[in-house]
């Protein structure tokens, strides 16, 4: 029990579990309901193409994949991560690193045939090439890629963004296949359904760009005693801080522009001015003011709490109208 106990810490499943429900939510909280009611011009009961199990497939694929990120990463950062968090650090010190790569290995495939067999299910069976590409970038992140400024932080920001929108493409493309003759004589199309895809997208991506930069500052001696060469070391702290709240700040631009040109109901306006941007604007103030390593942990705690708001948002919106 306590090897699976620690299995779960290395892989992360308090995140896992958060990848599961963001597709989920995707799925039931946003594009059923728009599939069921924005496209009620049809007069067609439309229905997700994707089969229950192949979704299953879908986020086990993701999951995977992420799992086996987390172990590749903690296995070329155990050195610095023991002087940054020494507290918590499995591998090496529950989990020997010969099983460790075991399992690493292990995700690879489970995800790389998962990502297959839906692939397969809808038709286009080359997209699995997403999840070996996935599977590729994250070894090359965690070897090479993370050690650069700003670029390790994109790669996993786009990464954490592709899971909303791998949701919305495996769903759209048979969709499309199904409804194709209705859509043509209607002139409609499923681009509303992507375009808010999109935008959860990028707002995890935002996010997590901000909170990658933030997590580098806090881990800024370690880091430095390793040959790591992030933004923080490599151009300082004072230059960090400037770019991350550059992002901040057009990440509160973006979200403010969604609130004033997309959401039109007063539920909506408020839950995206007081549950999203008023926490967004407190933790820039807070990370402006922070200057230790556990203010900045606070923060990227906060941003994960804002991420989780975000989520919320489409699960509360169907819950109450």
């Amino acid at each position: 029990m306590k090897l699976l106990y620690h299995v779960l810490q290395l892989i992360r499943y308090k995140n896992l579990a958060i990848i599961i429900a963001t597709m989920f939510v995707i799925r039931y909280g946003l594009l059923l309901p728009m599939l069921q009611h924005d496209y009620a011009i049809l007069q067609v009961d439309l229905e997700l193409q994707l089969s229950f199990f192949n979704f299953i497939m879908l986020v086990l694929a993701t999951v995977s994949l992420s799992a086996s990120g987390y172990i590749i990463n903690d296995y070329f950062d155990v050195n610095a991560d023991m002087m940054n968090k020494p507290d918590k650090v499995i591998m090496g010190k529950y989990i020997h690193r010969r099983f460790a790569m075991f399992l690493h290995w292990a995700f690879n495939i489970i995800g790389i045939v998962c990502g297959g067999i839906v692939s397969f299910a809808i038709g286009f069976p080359h997209f699995v090439m997403i999840f070996v590409f996935v599977a590729g970038l994250l070894w090359f992140y965690s070897t090479s890629f993370s050690k650069e400024p700003l670029l390790g932080n994109v790669i996993i920001a786009i990464l954490v963004g592709l899971v909303p929108l791998i949701v919305a493409i495996y769903e759209l493309l048979p969709l499309n296949f199904m409804y194709k003759h209705i859509l043509n004589n209607m002139y409609v199309s499923f681009e509303g359904m992507l375009f808010w895809s999109l935008g959860y997208s990028l707002f995890a991506f935002l996010l997590t760009l901000i909170r990658e930069m933030v997590k580098d500052i806090e881990d800024l001696e370690g880091d430095a005693a390793y040959g790591r060469n992030t933004l923080p070391i490599a151009f300082g702290i004072s230059t960090a801080k400037y770019i991350t709240a550059s992002i901040f700040v057009v990440t509160i631009g973006a979200l403010v522009f969604v609130l004033f040109a997309y959401l039109h109901t007063g539920y909506a306006q408020f839950y995206m001015a007081i549950g999203i941007l008023l926490p967004l604007v407190v933790t820039l103030i807070l990370f402006l003011i922070s200057s230790s390593a556990q203010a900045y942990h606070r923060v990227s705690s906060y941003l994960k709490i804002i991420m989780l708001l975000g989520l919320l948002y489409v699960v509360s919106k169907n819950l109450l109208f």
